[in-house]
């Protein structure tokens, strides 16, 4: 009877996190409290720079808990600013056809405004990690990072053709069934997701490893591949065995995490891909 495995952790990008114990609880209440007022007047005045940086300024010196709160409310505003970037950076490259960072920004002066913009709130968002003490990532070299894989993903983009083998329609048209039975909608085939998708598999296969982490170079997590390949992902399910879609789509549903993933009400596209034993959906916003 064929097994059908599925990865133990599920790959999903959705949100920021950052905690830090209290002293007390009288403490936790207090800084909370201050976290609300901050966040409600930073919030209130998106239009005035000045006085937001008072805030954030505020805030770093409170540090503690304090900082890292408000932290997660710029970087919810460093999110909504990235996502309409990183689009209109892809089309720029493919406008453009340039390769070059300084050529791009020196031929679309609101890509270029745009950058600086997100540049200073990752800046705050580093500044703000620091105060509280967190360990971590630095927002700035993690965007740095990913502009540089999204423009050489989209300059690569039009050498990928895909198309979709038995096997892969059947897991979308499944995930879409399941999808319209509770009520959500249906995700649009990204084919760059399924390039993404396969390539992750055929790795799995080639290097013998089951995991959303990659070992291979400049594959690490979903999020890196799916920049390799000019887009982006927000979630990946992965399974293995020689099993049939339907089997897999219901493991998949069987498991609380996957299940999250492929019912998530925001994700709007997927791509799917299979080599050999291996099996990949990737979602994204």
């Amino acid at each position: 009877m064929p097994r059908l495995l599925l990865c133990l952790s599920c790959f999903l990008i959705l949100a920021l996190r950052v905690t830090a114990a209290p002293t007390s609880t009288e403490d936790k209440k207090a800084a909370n409290q201050q976290i609300r007022k901050l966040a409600e007047r930073y919030k209130a005045l998106k239009k005035d720079s000045a006085a937001q940086q008072e805030i954030i300024e505020q805030a770093i010196v409170t540090g503690g808990r304090v900082s890292l709160g408000l932290r997660t409310t710029v970087y919810g505003s460093y999110a909504r600013q990235a996502d309409a970037y990183w689009t209109r950076l892809r089309k720029v490259v493919i406008k453009t056809k340039e390769t070059r960072l300084d050529d791009l920004l020196a031929k679309d002066a609101e890509l270029r405004s745009d950058r600086e913009s997100l540049l200073r709130v990752a800046n705050t968002c580093d500044r703000l990690q620091v105060a509280g003490g967190e360990a971590g990532a630095s927002l700035n070299e993690s965007f740095l990072a990913r502009e540089k894989k999204v423009i050489q993903g989209t300059a690569r983009r039009k050498k990928i053709s895909v198309r979709l083998t038995k096997e892969e329609r059947e897991i979308l048209k499944l995930t879409n069934l399941v999808r319209k039975k509770n009520g959500l909608g249906k995700l649009q085939l990204d084919k760059l997701l399924v390039a993404t998708a396969r390539d992750h598999c055929n790795d799995m296969q080639t290097h013998n490893f089951f995991a959303h982490e990659s070992p291979v170079e400049g594959k690490a997590t979903p999020f890196d591949r799916a920049a390799l390949f000019g887009t982006t992902a927000n979630a990946e399910n992965l399974a293995a065995g020689n099993v049939t879609p339907a089997e897999v789509v219901q493991g998949w549903l069987d498991s609380p995490g996957h299940r999250v993933n492929l019912l998530h009400p925001d994700m709007k596209r997927t791509g799917v891909g299979r080599v050999g034993g291996y099996w990949t959906a990737l979602y994204g916003l």
